[in-house]
């Protein structure tokens, strides 16, 4: 595997050698944190069609990189808000699931928030926002379809009426509940 990030973290395009070509940014090795906001509205999950590669045009949900200086709910707060429109303060956002993805050098944090209305509008990364009940969901345009299981987490713990906290082993594609009892 090259230490090489393919996409921008800042932009979203694609980068090659130790710069972006298009903002500027300074592309680092190593592992990068990516938090992730699961925001829930009654049986529907709040999505977002991706403006930006990769799997431009394709569903998702909305998640970004931490940025040097923020805590984990505020750099999830801030991706919400930068792709969604959602305003969400940090403090409403519970963790709802963490792991790596060692495939492709991510550690991933999921929040979680509840909402009874929302006023969403696409952001510069976004071409669309919408919430999805699962029956409703194009299942076939899911940018990131190795992480439909976490989506199928999210769906089940709606029809369940209760959330989990949730280890990710994203290599095997599962999902451990913390809670659970043994």
């Amino acid at each position: 595997m090259s230490d090489a990030p393919a996409f921008c973290c800042g932009c979203g395009s694609p980068v090659s050698g130790s710069a972006c070509g298009s903002c500027g940014q300074v592309t680092a090795t190593g592992p990068k944190v990516l938090v992730a906001c699961f925001v829930f509205q009654g049986e529907r999950l709040l999505w977002m069609r991706r403006a930006v590669p990769p799997q431009r045009g394709f569903w998702a949900i909305p998640a970004g990189y931490l940025e040097v200086g923020e805590t984990l709910a505020e750099a999830a707060a801030r991706e919400l808000r930068e792709e969604t429109g959602l305003v969400l303060a940090p403090e409403a956002l519970s963790l709802y699931s963490l792991g790596s993805i060692t495939q492709i050098d991510q550690v991933y944090i999921a929040f979680r928030a509840e909402v009874t209305e929302a006023e969403c509008h696409p952001g510069e990364e976004a071409l669309e926002v919408r919430f999805f009940a699962e029956h409703e969901l194009p299942w076939s345009e899911i940018a990131f379809p190795s992480a439909n299981y976490s989506i199928q987490m999210a769906y089940d713990d709606i029809r369940r009426g209760s959330h989990g906290l949730y280890l990710a082993r994203h290599d095997r594609g599962e999902l451990v509940d913390q809670f659970a009892a043994a």
